[in-house]
């Protein structure tokens, strides 16, 4: 089996994987897809800083996606609950993971107690990707 990732490139194929979940069923419990807003942008009066204007329904959406995932996420305490969970829900959309990177995540998702970084990881992005 191939060695693990290091620890930079295993967490940003786990952002990646991560987001990739959260912004697919963002998009389809708030039927509002990111494109269709993405390059509108407003300036905050108070602080002048300029954000994309994010509607309302698409960010409700977007923080139950990454709530319900990280509470599911929280309550997995064996490997092989973490690992049903994560290839079931996180990998139920379409990833793109070319095959030398699929050998690097699945050895450290499969391999000894690296599980509980990858576990770590997703909750840590799910938290950072729950605002818009």
């Amino acid at each position: 089996m191939p060695e693990p990732p290091p620890a930079a490139e295993l967490s940003k194929r786990v952002h990646d994987l991560v987001s990739a979940y959260v912004y697919r069923k963002t998009e389809a419990k708030s039927g509002i897809k990111w494109e269709d807003f993405k390059e509108k942008k407003i300036t905050d009066p108070a602080t002048g800083r300029v954000r994309t204007d994010v509607p309302q329904p698409y960010r409700d959406a977007r923080e139950k996606v990454c709530t319900d995932a990280f509470l599911r996420l929280r309550s997995c305490k064996s490997r092989e609950d973490f690992i049903t969970y994560f290839t079931g829900t996180i990998c139920s959309v379409p990833q793109f993971l070319p095959q030398e990177e699929y050998q690097k995540f699945s050895s450290a998702l499969l391999s000894g107690e690296a599980w509980i970084e990858v576990k770590a990881l997703a909750m840590l992005a799910l938290s950072a990707l729950s605002r818009t």
